[in-house]
């Protein structure tokens, strides 16, 4: 005698038990009678025949669905098939037919996870539908009902989760939540691992809410999941205890112990190999997977696999990046370095001389190359150690005019070395509040670079200062006679490891320079031609307001001595 167990709807919890004979489903049904507004008088009819159901509509006004599928004939009823009329779902179960199919209970291996085995309870079972993963079978059908459109919309969860998520493993928990959200489960696994391995191992495991003190098995079959492995196909089963394609011979583990009433399980294929598995099962009491959830499970996994494949491949190129990025880094520092210290051995050559002949002349001589490359040693670590970590900006009053005569007596060594003359043209400045060693950085880096880029004779660099009192900003500009920039060497100026200077630069000092300047929610440009020299132009904001808040922005702001 078949029974009706209602899962949803304002009836949720009733058993209703048909006659002998045809039994109506319907708001005014004397044998299944429900309180759902959304399903008609009389909405459905099942009638024996023989040893079988039939389900048919009665011109309902909603309509009936059998595990989801809308039924327009009569529909022959298996134990476990979900019956959907309005807004109420109920399961079918035919009594007689556990005693029909039942048989010796077989054995089977168990991946287990956590948790003891249970007894086993001997049911029939099948494999209900099975589905190629790398097929056109994987596609969903546009959507038509609510089930097809939340269908499509966890699929555009996925896709946009594989677009925004690198880690494989964030990657695989993400999904698994997704999949967790939208179908019914006692027991979800995600499992992983390499195409030639033996077994694969859990990655992510969920478990439904479950009692206090109650203890839930986490647990998977190994003969569903090699057949899965197997064959790359999807697979539905429903009370997958007796199915001989799951045998085995170990009598001490089993997906009896399970009471896996209802499972889904399907391959993560990429590149046509199987990179895991998503195992899904509940007790067909509760719930029964329908063919379109399996359809949807499997295409999950398919995406699921180029979701992997890409992650990693992001990765590799990731790293494959960093790693050619500190090639690229270690050979330019490489190269400087070996030109200092050249430098330096050519200053010991010529002092070790000097000594020899105790010429206090080539002494002299000798400790100016030193201390030229001793220089360079400094510039090269300063810039590095920019360039390379966040500053925290010191912020406290300056006067920038004084700023740079402290600059300028720092290079006027270097100037006179190369006969460069070095002016300033200092507009009237009212104290402001500048980052004062990033800032003191930055143009000593400019004036140095300008003095380098003059000729050896008639070379000229002007400092000038400039006060924008209606956007309360302070403006330095460095210009010197030099050459000029190329065009094609402009706009790359501020790059990393593009030095003009040939051996005598880093290619860090004008990039660490900008970073400062952005640190200071300020901006360095540059403005040159060939054959006119080149001006670069520093403007930050220099009230107090503007520079808190632009330290806060890039860092922690360190008080100083005015802040």
């Amino acid at each position: 005698m078949p029974t009706l167990y209602v899962l949803r709807g304002p009836d949720k919890g009733q058993m209703f038990q048909a006659p002998d004979g045809p039994a109506v489903v319907g708001r005014q049904s004397e044998h299944i009678p429900l309180t759902d507004d959304a399903v008609s008088r009389e909405h459905a009819v099942m009638r024996p025949d023989g040893n079988r159901w039939i389900l048919e509509d009665l011109n309902s006004s909603n309509g009936t669905y059998v595990n989801g599928q809308l039924i327009h004939d009569p529909t022959t009823l298996k134990r476990g098939d979900q019956i959907k009329v309005g807004a109420t779902l109920l399961v079918f179960r035919d009594d007689e037919s556990v005693e029909r199919f039942s048989g010796p209970t077989a054995t089977h291996n168990l991946v287990e996870y956590a948790g003891p085995t249970g007894s086993a309870e001997g049911t029939d079972s099948s494999i209900l539908y099975a589905v190629p993963s790398s097929e056109e079978s994987v596609i969903l059908a546009t959507p038509e009902t609510a089930d097809a459109v939340h269908a499509w919309k966890l699929m555009y969860q996925i896709a946009e989760t594989t677009g925004t998520i690198v880690d494989v493993e964030d990657l695989l928990e993400r999904i698994t939540d997704l999949v967790c959200d939208r179908f019914v489960f006692d027991r979800a696994l995600l499992l992983m691992g390499d195409p030639d391995d033996e077994e694969f191992a859990p990655q992510v495991v969920r478990c439904r809410a479950v009692k206090k003190g109650e203890h839930l098995k986490v647990t998977a079959s190994r003969t569903i999941i090699n057949h899965v492995r197997k064959t790359k196909n999807g697979i539905l089963c429903a009370d997958a205890m007796t199915d001989q394609r799951f045998a085995s011979d170990d009598k001490t583990s089993s997906i009896h112990g399970l009471r896996m009433r209802n499972v889904l399980c399907v391959p993560i294929v990429a590149h046509d190999e199987v990179r895991g598995i998503i195992h899904l099962d509940c007790a067909m009491a509760e719930h029964k997977y329908t063919h379109e959830q399996l359809r949807l499970v499997t295409a999950i996994g398919r995406m699921t696999g180029l979701a992997i494949d890409n992650a990693q491949l992001l990765q590799s190129r990731m790293r494959n990046e960093r790693l050619a990025a500190t090639g690229e880094t270690v050979a330019y520092l490489a190269h400087h370095i070996r030109n200092i210290l050249q430098g330096l051995h050519s200053g010991s050559d010529v002092l070790e001389m000097g000594l020899k002949q105790e010429n206090l002349e080539t002494i002299r001589s000798a400790w100016t190359i030193i201390q030229r490359n001793l220089d360079r040693t400094l510039r090269l670590a300063t810039d590095m150690l920019t360039f390379s970590k966040d500053r925290q900006p010191t912020v406290e009053a300056v006067q920038l005019n004084k700023l740079i005569e402290d600059v300028i007596s720092l290079a006027q060594r270097n100037a006179d070395e190369k006969r460069v003359a070095l002016g300033t043209d200092f507009s009237e400045i009212p104290p402001t509040f500048l980052d004062k060693e990033g800032i003191h950085q930055v143009i000593l880096n400019l004036v140095l670079n300008a003095i380098d880029a003059c000729p050896q004779s008639g070379g000229r660099v002007v400092v000038k200062t400039a006060y924008d009192s209606q956007h309360t900003t302070g403006i330095a500009s460095v210009s010197d006679n030099g050459s000029g920039i190329d065009v094609e060497e402009l706009a790359h100026i501020f790059e990393p490891f593009r030095s003009t200077k040939g051996q005598g630069g880093t290619g860090l000092g004008l990039a660490a320079a900008r970073k400062i300047a952005h640190e200071n929610n300020g901006e360095l440009t540059v403005d040159s031609a060939p054959g006119q020299g080149a001006t670069f132009t520093l403007t930050i904001p220099a009230g107090r307001t503007q520079i808190l808040n632009a330290t806060r922005t890039n860092g922690s702001p360190q008080a100083g001595a005015e802040s």
